[in-house]
C-alpha cells in the first residue's frame, strides 16, 4: 500500500488545478488521404483571480500516435510552447495568469495527423472505387476540466459516406449524430464532466468514419535535400532524392496497360493511380532537372517563375507592387504508380544566392532555404537534409520552426578543397505539409577565405611547374654520353 501510494503521488500533484471551466468546445475534423487534420476552438472561462496554466491535451485519438504537427493559439495570437507529458498524455500549459475571475478567453489548437486513415478494403481492381477508414478511440474532447457544451464536425472529401457508428445519449439531448452532405455534427454534448485525470467519469467510446477519397494516397518513404553554398558563383544548389510509395489499396489482379490508356482517353482515371507530381519552386530557379536510376525523365514540365522590377520612384505616380510568382514543375513517373508500387527519382535546380542569403548583424551570413517543398497531403516518413556551406565558414548556428530528431556539424572534403566544407544535417520522421517551413543556418566568413580557395589552385600549378623544371634537369639516360 506504501508502495501504491507514492507510486499514485507524483500524479496526484501533477493533476491541474480546477481553475477553468470550458464554456463550449468546437473541433472540426478534416479526412484526407495520408494526413488529417484538426482545428479545436476553446472559450475558456476562469473560475479564480489569476488561474495560471491551462492545460491543454494534444490529441492521441486519431491514431497511436500524438498529432505530428500542432499549433496553438490565444486571443488570435500564435504561442511558443513546449509538449510534455502528464499523466501519460502529450500536453501544452497555456499561461493564463492575467485573467480574472468570470474572465473569458479562447484558445485555438489545430494538429496534423500522418497516416491516421487506412484503405478498407486493402486491395481492389484496377477499375475499383477507392475508400478510407479513419478511426478513432475517442468521441468526446479530452479535457482536464468540465465542458457546458461541445460539438465535434467530422468533414470527409465526398459526400459517399459508407458507415459510421451511433454514440451514447447520456450527454444529448437530441440527436447524437447528424448527417448533411459530407459533414457529420456529434452532439451538441451538454454539461460534460472532464474526461481526464481522476476525477474522469466518462467513458470514452471509439468512432470511426467509411468514406470514399478520390485522389491517390501518396507518401515519401524517404526525403534527402542537399543544399550546396558557393559564394565564388553566388549560386545555391538544391537536390531531392524522393523515394515515393503509393499507399492507397494495392492492386488486386494484374496491371492492365489498355484499360489505363482507354481511362486516360476518357479522363476518368481511377483515384487510386498516381500519375503526376505538382511541386513549386523558388521564382528564381532555374537549370531544373529530373532523372530517376534509368536516366533522365524527359515526361516533365516545368514553367518558371518570375520575380517582378523594382518600383519606380516617379513623383505624383501610384506606384503598383507586384508579386513574385514561384516555379512550378509537374513531374509524371515512367509509369503509372498504383496502390502498393512505388518510385525513385531525384530533383535538383539552381537558384542566385541572393534570393536566400543575407549579412545580418555582426557580419554574420544567415542563410534561409525551406525544409522541403511541401505538397498537399502528402507526408514524409523520414526527412533528412544536408546543408553544405563553403570552405572557411565559422561559428554555425541552426535555427528551426519546429523540433527536430537531430542535428549534427561534421565536415567534407570535395575538389580542391584543404580544410573542408562545414556541413550541418537534420533528421526529422513523420513530417507534413506543415513541415515545409525556412530553416535559417547562420555562418561568418572572413574575408581572408575567399582566398582560400585560389591561393590552394596558385599553390599546386605552382608546385606542378617547379616539380616538372626539376624533372627537366635531371639526365634520366642509363649511359652518359662521350665528349
Amino acid at each position: 500500500m506504501l508502495a501504491l501510494a507514492l507510486f499514485l503521488l507524483p500524479l496526484t500533484l501533477a493533476a491541474p488545478s480546477q481553475n477553468f471551466l470550458n464554456t463550449a468546445i468546437a473541433r472540426t475534423i478534416e479526412l484526407g488521404g495520408a494526413t488529417t487534420s484538426s482545428q479545436t476552438q476553446y472559450s475558456v472561462k476562469a473560475l479564480s483571480d489569476a488561474p495560471g496554466l491551462y492545460h491543454l491535451a494534444l490529441s492521441t485519438s486519431r491514431g497511436k500516435e500524438v498529432a505530428d504537427w500542432w499549433e496553438v493559439s490565444v486571443g488570435g495570437k500564435a504561442q511558443v510552447l513546449r509538449k510534455e507529458v502528464e499523466e501519460g498524455l502529450p500536453v501544452v500549459k497555456v499561461d493564463l495568469g492575467s485573467l480574472k475571475k468570470d474572465g473569458t478567453v479562447t484558445i485555438s489548437l489545430t494538429e496534423m495527423m500522418v497516416r491516421a486513415s487506412s484503405a478498407l478494403p486493402g486491395s481492389i481492381a484496377q477499375t475499383e472505387t477507392q475508400f478510407m477508414l479513419w478511426k478513432s478511440n475517442t468521441t468526446y474532447v479530452e479535457s482536464w476540466y468540465t465542458t457546458e457544451v461541445e460539438r465535434v464536425k467530422i468533414r470527409s472529401p465526398t459526400p459517399f459516406i459508407l458507415s459510421y457508428p451511433e454514440i451514447p445519449t447520456t450527454y444529448t439531448r437530441d440527436n447524437t449524430v447528424t448527417r448533411a452532405g459530407a459533414t457529420l455534427t456529434l452532439g451538441p454534448f451538454h454539461n460534460l464532466p472532464p474526461t481526464l485525470g481522476s476525477a474522469s467519469s466518462v467513458e470514452q467510446a471509439p468512432f470511426s468514419v467509411h468514406y470514399e477519397h478520390k485522389e491517390a494516397v501518396v507518401a515519401l518513404r524517404s526525403l534527402k535535400r542537399a543544399v550546396e553554398v558557393s559564394h565564388w558563383g553566388a549560386n545555391v544548389n538544391t537536390q531531392d532524392e524522393l523515394d515515393l510509395v503509393n499507399i492507397g489499396p494495392k492492386l488486386k489482379g494484374h496491371f492492365s496497360r489498355l484499360a489505363h490508356q482507354q481511362s486516360r482517353f476518357h479522363a476518368s482515371v481511377p483515384a487510386q493511380i498516381f500519375t503526376e507530381l505538382q511541386l513549386r519552386l523558388p521564382a528564381q530557379a532555374h537549370s531544373v532537372y529530373y532523372y530517376d536510376t534509368i536516366g533522365n525523365v524527359s515526361t516533365s514540365h516545368f514553367r518558371p517563375g518570375s520575380v517582378p522590377p523594382p518600383p519606380s520612384s516617379s513623383a505624383g505616380k501610384k506606384i503598383r507592387t507586384q508579386r513574385s510568382v514561384d516555379g512550378h514543375v509537374a513531374l509524371r513517373p515512367r509509369y503509372p504508380i498504383l496502390g502498393g508500387w512505388n518510385y525513385s527519382f531525384t530533383v535538383g535546380y539552381d537558384q542566385p544566392a541572393g534570393d536566400v542569403l543575407r549579412i545580418a548583424e555582426g557580419g554574420k551570413r544567415l542563410l534561409g532555404v525551406p525544409f522541403f517543398n511541401a505538397v498537399k497531403d502528402m507526408v514524409v516518413d523520414e526527412m533528412e537534409m544536408v546543408v553544405v556551406l563553403p570552405e572557411g565558414a565559422r561559428d554555425v548556428e541552426v535555427f528551426t520552426p519546429f523540433e527536430v530528431d537531430s542535428i549534427t556539424h561534421s565536415v567534407i572534403k570535395t575538389y580542391l578543397d584543404t580544410t573542408g566544407r562545414p556541413t550541418v544535417t537534420l533528421k526529422k520522421s513523420r513530417c507534413t505539409e506543415n513541415h515545409g517551413e525556412t530553416i535559417y543556418v547562420s555562418y561568418t566568413f572572413p574575408t581572408a577565405a575567399l582566398l582560400q580557395k585560389p591561393l590552394t589552385v596558385a599553390a599546386v600549378v605552382g608546385g606542378m611547374f617547379l616539380l616538372a623544371m626539376g624533372l627537366r634537369r635531371v639526365d634520366w639516360s642509363i649511359e652518359k654520353k662521350r665528349k
